[in-house]
């Protein structure tokens, strides 16, 4: 496993981007393996996607472009990046009490888009890999710039991979509802061993160490305060909703194991992946994931999957503040430190399962086609439900060898 570094847009690719790129390498060698596709050195790489993320009840849209190329330059140099294109439109949750039927705790943002890229370049020396890369992100309110080296070493007659990987970003975070431009920071350290069991056996297992600090609030949160009366008593409306407040330093460690195995009877593989994830906001996590990479004729593998996450609830997440009963100004009580009420750090379990078809149209060219169904529900008992997001993902894209 690498490092890699993108930051996507705010609430939406977090979760299903950590879900494909931790994958991606074992399930490229599973369709390769499948397609008995025996690639030599040298030869190029052009991967093309298009994703439609919709959340129901008119909520968030992101339509994503995204191109990867790879290519051998010299026998021992090979480079690799990415193009992405997201447009972002629709709503989100503002911090307000959600009421059904009325879309006031829902903010309609303005449409925007995020133009990113990377470039690597992996240089082999004997047993060793060394690859820098450099990465790059504007939005209309958000720029980052990210660095990573990551180093691999292959022992036990390239049975075994030692992986080592170490990564930073400098965001900057310039959002109209902040007076100043803010800017943060992150580092993330990553260790992982890949092992082969036998000759249709992987095992991969790694741990990684991150931190953050600076900005770390969300600007288009706030949090609710009941018993305010009505306009015009308090006639600002700042005393009904207060912007988030979240610590700014953040700690996080993760461990992650997957195993893939061929199964030459049924020419289909089974992978199998559990993460566990832990933060200093008190967030504990555990994600399970299965896929099945079934091989159907000389041309189609068809990939149903299933992935479930069950996370308990930041230290300082809270529906809403606490107020004054009795109506008496300032009409809130002293505030706490900390508070945030963004469904993503409540107590909450999503459910991601769908099915992909890969589809191999000559020896060089194949076509992806996939939908995926994503569902989060609240734990607490408290957090409104109209809050969690269920999202419909389809997408189609080619690859071409060449």
């Amino acid at each position: 496993m690498k490092l890699y570094l993108h930051r996507y847009p705010r609430e939406i690719k977090m979760a299903r981007r950590q879900m494909m790129t931790s994958l991606y390498a074992l399930m490229l060698a599973t369709l390769l393996q499948l397609f008995e596709l025996q690639r030599v050195r040298g030869e190029s790489r052009v991967d093309y996607r298009y994703e439609d993320y919709r959340e129901e009840n008119d909520r968030m849209v992101v339509q994503t472009h995204a191109a990867y190329f790879e290519s051998e330059v010299r026998p021992n140099i090979g480079l690799h990046g990415e193009l992405v294109y997201d447009a972002l439109s629709g709503a989100t949750p503002n911090g307000g009490l959600p009421v059904a039927g009325n879309r006031g705790w829902l903010t309609e943002i303005e449409p925007d888009q995020r133009k990113a890229g990377n470039v690597a370049a992996a240089i082999r020396w004997g047993a060793n890999t060394t690859t820098p890369q450099f990465a790059y992100s504007l939005e209309n309110d958000y720029e980052s710039f990210g660095f990573s080296l990551n180093h691999t070493i292959d022992f036990n007659e390239k049975n075994t991979t030692l992986a080592l990987g170490a990564a930073g970003t400098h965001d900057n975070i310039f959002a109209a509802t902040l007076s100043n431009e803010e800017i943060k920071d992150s580092a993330d350290f990553l260790v992982g061993i890949t092992q082969l069991l036998g000759p249709r056996t992987v095992l991969t297992a790694n741990l990684t160490y991150g931190l953050a600090n600076g900005y770390l609030d969300d600007p288009y949160k706030g949090v609710h305060i009941p018993f305010v009366p009505e306009p015009p008593a308090p006639p600002d409306p700042f005393y009904r909703t207060f912007s988030e407040s979240r610590p700014d330093h953040r700690e996080k460690q993760i461990g992650f194991v997957s195993l893939t195995h061929f199964i030459t009877p049924l020419s289909g593989s089974a992978e199998m992946s559990y993460r566990l994830y832990h933060d200093s906001y008190g967030i504990l996590s555990h994600t399970v994931s299965l896929n099945w990479y079934q091989k159907i004729g000389k041309h189609v593998v068809v990939s149903p999957m299933f992935r479930f996450m069950n996370q308990t609830g930041a230290d300082f997440y809270m529906t809403e503040l606490p107020g004054d009963p009795a109506g008496v100004p300032p009409y809130y009580a002293p505030l706490p430190e900390h508070y945030s009420s963004d469904y993503r750090l409540a107590p909450m379990q999503s459910f991601t399962y769908g099915l992909s078809v890969t589809v191999k149209i000559k020896d060089r060219v194949s076509l992806d086609l996939a939908y995926k169904r994503y569902e989060m529900y609240g734990t607490d008992n408290v957090t409104s439900p109209l809050l969690f997001p269920k999202a419909n993902v389809f997408s189609a894209g080619f690859r071409l060898w060449f």
